[in-house]
């Protein structure tokens, strides 16, 4: 017969073990979170000592802080544009994850300085425009959205200056995806950059699922090229707002 001390002693017993099966729950999901996390794929470049070519890129992000060493704490020398034309000699020892976007910090030279930028404000991928070869689009990540959507952005730039961007949230889309449409007749009057999904058979322009449109200045997403001239050319960016810290 069970007395009335033996069962606060059985109750007892099992409030504890459902409280360790909940921290031990609650630290598996943290350990799963953290393994997530450490799988994000790096925004990563080719350095001049391993390829001359690939080292020359171009800059993603406005007025990005050259500094003297590889960390945000370091000192800021100088600011350089976006769009301009940088050579990355070296590239630090580990990666930094900021604002959701993880990549290493570059060496650099611009003109007499020597100094250290960070990747995520790094171009993945710069296109020429076919419309206006003075107009160059960049392409990169652009972290994730306050509901935790992962981000990319392209922008349109001309001598230094942003002429226009437009955000697009994807889970799939990188920059071997992203490609300028070639058309020798100028049939859209616009310049057309391709998002391929990487979900589908196979990465020809005509299943791309989404456009980037340039034209008059402003850039749109459609799912349809045929609807292109009767599109409103209004900025559709969901996020024009956000912002990238330039780090």
């Amino acid at each position: 017969m069970k007395t009335l001390k033996n069962t606060k002693t059985v109750n007892k017993t099992q409030s504890r073990a459902s409280k360790l099966f909940q921290a031990l729950m609650i630290l598996a999901l943290f350990f799963m979170a953290s393994d997530i996390f450490a799988q994000t794929k790096e925004v990563e470049f080719d350095v001049y000592t391993n390829s001359a070519t690939k080292a020359s890129q171009y800059l993603l992000g406005d007025d990005v802080a050259l500094r003297d060493c590889a960390s945000v704490n370091c000192e800021k020398l100088t600011t350089i544009k976006i769009g301009t034309n940088v050579r990355l000699l070296a590239k630090s020892e580990t990666p930094q994850t900021i604002n959701g976007v993880t990549s290493r910090f570059y060496k650099i030279k611009m003109g007499p300085q020597v100094g250290w930028i960070w990747g995520g404000l790094i171009s993945q991928k710069t296109m020429v425009s076919q419309m206006n070869p003075e107009i160059k689009f960049v392409f990169g990540e652009a972290g994730v959205d306050y509901k935790g959507y992962k981000r990319f952005q392209i922008r349109a730039v001309r001598n230094g200056a942003e002429i226009d961007k437009i955000f697009v949230k994807s889970e799939t889309l990188n920059h071997d995806l992203v490609s300028l449409l070639k058309k020798q007749d100028h049939t859209y009057q616009a310049d057309v950059i391709t998002l391929c999904s990487n979900e589908g058979e196979s990465c020809d322009t005509t299943d791309s699922k989404s456009y980037i449109v340039f034209k008059n200045n402003k850039l749109m997403q459609t799912n349809s090229l045929a609807a292109l001239e009767k599109v409103k050319l209004e900025k559709t960016n969901y996020a024009f707002s956000c912002e990238m810290d330039n780090q």
